[in-house]
Formats: structure tokens, sequence, C-alpha cells
């Protein structure tokens, strides 16, 4: 099932439905513990499809948005691309559907805008787990990390803004992006599921040549990341999030070990900035585990959920 919200500046925002297939529709919907998802700069809340699954066999109702200018959201101007308006999204979600203190989970920037949602708006989230979030950080907030221009872990983050503008935009057909991703890196390393997800259910719209191009324009993709550059303000926010947050990360060097991955090297620093905030490592993973392994990283997220509950899982859980 899906549905529709609009956000505070009336964009509209698309969002996926999963429900414990256990139970019918409306028990799900009244007395399943919630969880907010929220994916990554390009991607749409499809890609969570194997991650959801596991969340709903352990009796949780999942609600994936797609962001603004990504998969069935409204496409917007690049002026409203900011982080801020994406943690307006992540709210618009938990206000119309009536899931006020549910759980979250977020990869990258959707890691981001939950937590500056909570920051923003506290209450909204009992508990947050985020992928690798990603925030600016500045050598006064972490003094051993060189962020300076230039220096090597801020070269991965220029990287991103490359890669986007290289990303092929338009295929002959969905088979044809599915059988090109299947066969180089990043793509290739994530699960069938999950691929074919991303391919299927939300990355590609049809075009006026008959073939299919990329839901999440490049010049959105672009125009978040460059829009990333200019939330300086949100790292010092972190401190009034009293909710529970786990921060996951992969290793934190590419794989050949040369190069160091901006959004693992901070992630600890995140974790240590909010109230009660712990880490957990993939350290067999990179930044896009969420897809690379998705039963794994929901078991994971799980046992997060479940102990930040406490004894409201066993209340829950008779009732079901």
């Amino acid at each position: 099932m899906s549905s529709r919200v609009t956000s505070a500046d009336g964009a509209g925002v698309h969002v996926r439905e999963y429900l414990p297939r256990a139970l019918s529709r409306d028990v799900a919907r009244e007395r399943a513990p919630k969880v907010v998802l929220a994916h990554a700069n390009g991607f749409h809340g499809g890609v969570f499809e194997p991650l959801a699954r596991a969340l709903c066999d352990r009796g949780y109702a999942c609600y994936a948005l797609d962001f603004r200018g990504h998969g069935a959201s409204d496409a917007v101007s690049v002026d409203a691309l900011t982080w801020g308006a994406l943690a307006d999204d992540c709210a618009a979600v938990v206000t119309a559907l009536g899931l006020h203190r549910c759980a979250a989970f977020g990869h990258s920037c959707g890691g981001h805008a939950l937590l500056m949602c909570e920051a923003r708006r506290p209450g909204t989230f009992r508990a947050i787990y985020a992928f690798e979030p990603i925030f600016v950080v500045s050598s006064s907030d972490v003094p051993t990390l060189d962020v300076s221009p230039g220096s090597p872990l801020m070269a991965s983050t220029a990287y991103m803004v490359k890669s986007a503008s290289r990303r092929r935009a338009r295929f002959a057909n969905a088979a044809e992006a599915l059988n090109a991703y299947k066969s180089k890196p990043p793509m290739s390393a994530w699960s069938e599921d999950a691929l074919d997800a991303y391919v299927n259910k939300g990355g590609f719209v049809p075009d006026d040549d008959g073939g299919v191009r990329l839901a999440c324009s490049t010049e959105t993709e672009i125009g978040i990341y460059r829009a990333g550059d200019k939330e300086t303000t949100a790292f010092g926010e972190l401190k009034s999030i009293a909710c529970p947050v786990a921060i996951a990360r992969g290793r934190s060097t590419t794989p050949d070990g040369a190069s160091p991955i901006y959004s693992a090297v901070i992630a600890p620093a995140i974790a240590a900035a909010v109230r009660d905030g712990r880490l957990i490592e993939f350290p067999d993973n990179g930044h896009l585990a969420p897809m690379e392994i998705p039963r794994d990283v929901a078991r994971s997220a799980l046992d997060f959920f479940d102990a930040a509950r406490g004894d409201d899982v066993i209340r829950a859980r008779s009732k079901l």
C-alpha cells in the first residue's frame, strides 16, 4: 500500500507501507510498533523493501518515504532541496499518518533528516537507528580530524558530486538498467532483491523517447549534495536529542585502504554528540550496507529498537 502526504512547503511526499504478513491490515495499523524509513540521496524508499520485510517479520509496520525529488514524490526546484526540507518531509509523514513516537531508520542523508527532525521537534521518535548519517563537522567539533579543504578525508565528499555528474540517466528499458547495475560496483554488491526494488519500484520513470530515465534527476542529486555542505550548524543541534540513537557504520576506508570514507570516519563523533548514543560496526561492508546486507542490518536495528522499547515490547506483542 502507498499514500501521499504534504510537506511543510506543499511538496507531495510518497510513502510506502509494509505491514506484518501475520496480521490483518487493521490490526497491524492499530497495534504493531511503527518504523519510519528514510533513504539516502539518489535512491527511494523502495530500496528498503528487503529490510522492511525483515522488520515486518518481527511484527513491526514500516513506512518508507520517498524524499522530494525522488521516486514517486514531487519534483521540486533546487532551492527547495535543503536538508531542513528533508527533515520536514519526515515530520510530515509522522504527523499525517499518526506515527508520533515511532522508531526510525535512516541511511546517509536520510539519517541526517531523521536526527534533525527529532532535534527540532523533540519527542517525534522513540528511537533512531542511522547508518552513516552525513553531517558537516568542523575542527572545533572534532579536533582529531583533518577536515580542511583538500584533505584526504574531504576528498571523499567531493567524489560523490563527481560520481553523480557522470551517472547514466537513461536506458532503453528497466531490464537494461538492471543488467548495467549488476555488472559494476557499487550496486553490483547489493542484494538481488534490493537492486531489483531500486530499479523496478521507483528508481526509473518512462521518458519521452520510449525508454526510462532516473526518477531522481542528476540535478536533484547534485543539488542535495551541495545543500548538505551548507548545513554547518546541524552537528551542534545533536546535543538536544534525548531519545536513544544508534549510529552504524561500515569500514572507514576504501577496500584497498588507500582513502578514508568521510561518513564512516565521523560516525563515532555523531554517536558521542547525542545524549544516549551508541556506535555499531559493520567492518566487512561499506556505506551501502543497508542494501548489500539488508537482513543483517535489519537484525541489528531490530535488536536496538526492541531494547529501546523495553517492557513495551512484551505489552505490545501480547496484544497482537
